[in-house]
């Protein structure tokens, strides 16, 4: 089993990186598409397996196109919306269906546009399956959730007409347990299916990438996640009252927050004791996006495999993404944004030194060369006309 590895310099990438921004000032925006193409190229050509290298082939040009569009999305939501309301609220929508139509010619666009020891990815899904992923599941599942939770409003909304309490309260508790288990598992539903379409629908060369995932996995990753919140927050909770215990024994008067802000006087420990907390619900959303992210990713490696012959591993580890998060954020508060590119250095290099590939039953050189052939026999797909580029991540 081999390692993929990132040999990129937060340094060598800040003057990418700087450039990029000035840019993009100078040009009010415009030169974005152009940034954004040498970003990839950058993190692309420094990602290496085997001695091969990723590389990126779209232009600025190419992706200038979608990026007006984008704009003029943007723009035509706010001046129609300032001028007739009422259209400015059915407008969203009509973008909404079309979500799915984007997100596959995104796929479609970026994988043709990327390649691997000059082997071209591609990715030969269809529109419906992408309208039953990204628009059906979710517009079902959001109505699943708020039935439960409507009907256990209603007694609460008729206590004064003679509901019970205890009965309106305990409705109440299962509508909104029933809620969350529904949300869990159309959440699950929602990254299984995303999962195989984004990845069981891509080629490398002729190659085919096959996975094999259950719903079920997932939500025991998204129940996980939740107590982990739930615990933090439990915590935090408790740190927070005892906090306030302590302000209010040391004397400190809140009152007088409430009558002159400018020139209340809070006490050391209050100080402290906010920011402690503050910066606790942060921490603990950061961990539970990283414990999600990292075991959705071992799962999902573990489950897929190239032409049936080459499979997948991913050792990225919560804690270890966490600290990375979290030290990233403040290296990035403290330098007023100036850190970002070491900061994105820094996860490119963990996620790929964290990501192995084994080709135990074939040579993978000979595999690679035997793929560059194809390629050269085939010959290069042409583009669409319309190449539309957003990031897509499972």
């Amino acid at each position: 089993m081999k390692q993929i590895q990132f040999k990129g310099d937060g340094s060598e990438y800040f003057k990418i990186w700087i450039v990029n921004v000035l840019l993009c000032i100078v040009t009010i925006g415009i030169y974005y598409p152009w940034a954004k193409v040498r970003t990839r190229r950058y993190f692309y050509a420094n990602t290496e397996y085997a001695d091969r290298y990723f590389d990126y082939h779209a232009t600025g040009k190419q992706l200038f196109l979608g990026y007006l569009i984008g704009v003029f999305i943007l723009f035509a939501l706010q001046i129609v919306g300032s001028i007739l309301p009422t259209i400015g609220l059915i407008l969203p929508v009509v973008l909404f269906a079309f979500i799915p139509w984007i997100i596959m010619r995104s796929l479609k666009f970026n994988m043709r546009m990327t390649s691997f020891s000059n082997v071209r990815f591609s990715f030969k899904g269809n529109l419906k399956p992408a309208y039953i992923i990204y628009m059906l599941i979710p517009i079902l599942g959001y109505l699943a959730i708020a039935l439960p939770v409507f009907v256990s409003l209603f007694p609460m909304s008729r206590l004064d007409e003679g509901f019970n309490v205890i009965f309106a309260f305990m409705l109440f508790l299962v509508g909104i347990i029933a809620a969350i288990a529904i949300g869990v598992f159309v959440i699950g539903l929602f990254t299984k299916k995303a999962a195989e379409y984004q990845i069981g629908q891509t080629k490398f060369g002729q190659g085919d990438f096959f996975i094999n995932v259950n719903t079920s996995k997932f939500i025991k990753i998204q129940l996980k996640k939740i107590l982990i919140i739930i615990g933090c927050l439990i915590i935090l909770s408790i740190l927070s009252g005892l906090i306030f215990a302590a302000t209010i024994s040391g004397g400190f008067d809140l009152g007088s927050i409430s009558n002159d802000i400018e020139s209340a006087e809070a006490s050391p420990l209050f100080i402290v004791g906010f920011l402690v907390v503050y910066f606790g619900f942060i921490a603990t959303f950061l961990f539970a996006t990283a414990y999600s992210f990292s075991r959705q990713r071992q799962y999902i490696f573990e489950n897929t495999t190239l032409d049936k012959a080459i499979t997948f591993r991913s050792t990225v580890g919560a804690k270890r993404y966490f600290y990375i998060l979290v030290t990233n954020m403040l290296l990035v508060l403290f330098t007023a944004g100036l850190a970002l590119p070491w900061a994105k250095v820094r996860v490119a290099r963990y996620i790929a030194d964290n990501s192995w590939i084994e080709a135990s039953d074939i040579d993978i050189n000979s595999y690679l060369t035997q793929k560059e052939k194809e390629q050269s026999a085939i010959g290069e797909e042409i583009g669409d006309v319309l190449d539309i580029d957003i990031d897509i991540a499972i």
